[in-house]
């Protein structure tokens, strides 16, 4: 059967409070549920999730299992095994307002060009968390925009979707299949168990910009992101900025097989020292992260 949209959850070892939130708020949703269809990829859970999930709601469930750890690894899973024209990619702690879907067809219909795309994403911080400060809720992947951003530019952040709650036409996804089968180092550019490291989204949207497709982030689209504690400490968040850092290298190698010139050592050091504290300690992690990537791919 063909559905309209496939839901795509990738999870390893998830908390089933969150994840039961999850499902409840997809179990809102103002489209038919006999127009979608809901996948949850479990990605080497231990124990695995088999029979420990609330399904009864969803007439079109089932679960995938992905033995290889790691979030592209889980996302290549439940791609194969989705049969829908759109794919959406929900993490096991993103809460989708319930119009969530109807406004995905609808944002697709209006434009029949665009590859790919997202929303705005509000943190909704859990018991115990503390909110880190503006300048680190990114590495949380909040997100706000008040105008729909399209684009067929790479380089153009506005329209550049991010991971929670993306939507991916059948033909981008697909062609991201094909790639990934041939350079297996695009499997790194995304989470593996608690190694830190990101980019397999924006590598997604760029895939569906090189075969013709636009990308874009769309206002009506909206979720909650919940966080829990440990998220926002500063150990976490630094970690994140590392690996941010990390996967800048390996994002442009895949690209452009090549890294753009790097300014000298004393420079990047003297352009930290001139920002505020909390920025520079953002500056300093990603920096960190792209020496160490340059060390890892020979440069």
């Amino acid at each position: 059967m063909i559905h309209d949209l496939s839901i795509i959850i990738p999870t390893h070892n998830p908390d089933h409070g969150r994840i039961g939130e999850v499902l409840n708020a997809l179990a809102l949703q103002t489209l038919p549920k006999n127009q979608w269809e809901l996948i949850v990829v479990d990605n080497a859970s231990d124990p695995p999730l088999s029979g420990s999930l609330d399904i009864s709601r969803f007439p079109h469930f089932r679960i995938v299992h992905e033995p290889r750890t790691g979030l592209t690894s889980a996302r290549l899973a439940g791609f194969s095994s989705a049969r829908g024209k759109i794919l959406l990619l929900v993490d096991d702690d993103n809460l989708l307002a319930p119009d969530y879907l109807t406004q995905i067809l609808a944002i697709c219909e209006s434009h029949p060009q665009l590859g790919s795309g997202s929303g705005c994403v509000r943190l909704e911080f859990q018991a115990g968390a503390v909110p880190p400060p503006p300048v680190w809720r990114g590495f949380l992947a909040e997100r706000c925009c008040t105008a729909p951003h399209i684009s067929r530019d790479p380089s153009h952040q506005d329209s550049t979707p991010w991971g929670a709650g993306m939507f991916i036409r059948r033909e981008v996804a697909d062609e991201y299949v094909r790639r990934a089968q041939h350079d297996p180092r695009r499997l790194q550019l995304d989470l593996q168990g608690s190694l830190l490291v990101y980019g397999g989204d924006t590598d997604i949207a760029y895939i569906g910009c090189d075969i013709g497709f636009d990308k874009g982030v769309f206002p009506q689209l909206k979720l909650d992101h919940l966080i829990p504690a440990y998220r926002c400490t500063r150990e976490y968040l630094v970690r994140a900025a590392e690996g941010h850092g990390y996967s800048e290298v390996l994002h442009a190698l895949l690209r452009d097989a090549r890294l753009p010139p790097q300014r000298p050592a004393w420079h990047e050091w003297l352009a930290r020292l001139r920002l505020p504290q909390e920025e520079r300690i953002i500056a300093t992690a990603r920096a960190r992260g792209i020496a160490r990537a340059r060390r890892a791919f020979g440069f």
